[in-house]
């Protein structure tokens, strides 16, 4: 894609949240400026839940799950009665119950090879001809060098998905810095290295009938990077704490924008893609990082079950 008007001649997309935890509230306003184009969309996620919801570290496998029609071992159908074995829900689970709809959901086991593969099958089963992966925050944006970053490998192996399919591709970053890993300045670069490479292909705020949309949605869905440029849009600017006060950000008017750029671009300038991008296991892209010197939100979350124990 050369432009974010290029997605108004498609067919049928998949608008897909790239960190999973939430990052589906993020589809929202994405999958609501293509269907005012005329562009069916189905929404999906990351089979991965933060421990506040999710205590099991990492993400889940199909296995795992019930109440699913896996179309490949990557890609899944889920519905509103969706969840582990154990009795975990996930946001996609929220999001499909609330708008009474089917969802995708992504099983990244496979590494970036095993996803793309899955991913593409899917789109050939379901007639996708677009592909768009939002991340709440901008943390996809990562060169590797921020000191704040938290939670590299899901949006590494992600992003490098999206490099890999056979379909049309968009990165979808909204919320500039809500997630509070990435510095203002260092989203700004992010975005600034991508138009460098032609890649910023356009952008769409939120309109006062999204704000609504996802006030509602947010009432069953917990997220706090998906949820600050709500709160931006009703006129909170200015610092404010997440992460139980792990964390500040601060919040412009800029929060309210989803800013559309080319995979390509964007990872051709980041060191996460450059590990991973080869990998055919979660485990694989996992010890890649490992190896790289990154602590990632496996690690984080690897940490929490041991002092639990």
């Amino acid at each position: 894609m050369e432009t974010i008007e290029d997605a108004f001649d498609k067919s049928r997309a998949l608008v897909f949240g790239v960190g999973g935890c939430g990052d589906i509230v993020s589809t929202i306003p994405t999958a609501r400026f293509l269907e005012s184009h005329g562009v069916d969309v189905i929404l999906g996620g990351v089979a991965w839940e933060r421990v506040v919801v999710d205590p099991q570290p990492g993400p889940r496998h199909f296995d795992e799950i019930e109440n699913i029609d896996r179309l490949n071992d990557a890609v899944a159908i889920a519905t509103g009665e969706t969840r582990t074995r154990d009795g975990i829900e996930f946001a996609e689970t929220n999001v499909a119950r609330h708008y009474d709809e089917d969802v995708l959901l992504i099983d990244i086991h496979g590494g970036v090879r095993g996803v793309a593969a899955g991913l593409n099958d899917a789109c050939d089963q379901l007639d996708i001809d677009l592909v768009v992966g939002t991340d709440a925050g901008g943390d996809v944006l990562a060169a590797g060098d921020e000191p704040g970053i938290k939670s590299p490998l899901t949006d590494a192996v992600m992003l490098s998905v999206l490099t890999h399919l056979t379909v049309d591709t968009c990165l979808g970053m909204y919320g500039y810095g809500s997630d509070g890993e990435l510095t203002l300045d260092e989203v700004t670069d992010g975005v600034a290295r991508a138009a460098t490479g032609d890649g910023l292909l356009g952008s769409w705020g939120l309109s006062s009938r999204i704000v609504e949309e996802l006030e509602s949605l947010l009432e069953v869905v917990t997220t706090e990077a998906s949820r600050l440029p709500v709160n931006v849009a009703r006129g909170d600017l200015g610092e404010a704490e997440i992460r139980d006060g792990a964390r500040s950000v601060e919040l412009t008017p800029a929060s309210t924008v989803t800013f559309y750029l080319d995979p390509e671009a964007v990872a051709a300038t980041s060191d996460l893609d450059e590990h991973v991008t080869d990998t055919e296991s979660f485990a694989a892209a996992q010890e890649a990082l490992s190896d790289a010197g990154y602590d990632t939100e496996l690690d984080h979350e690897r940490s929490l079950a041991a002092d639990r124990e």
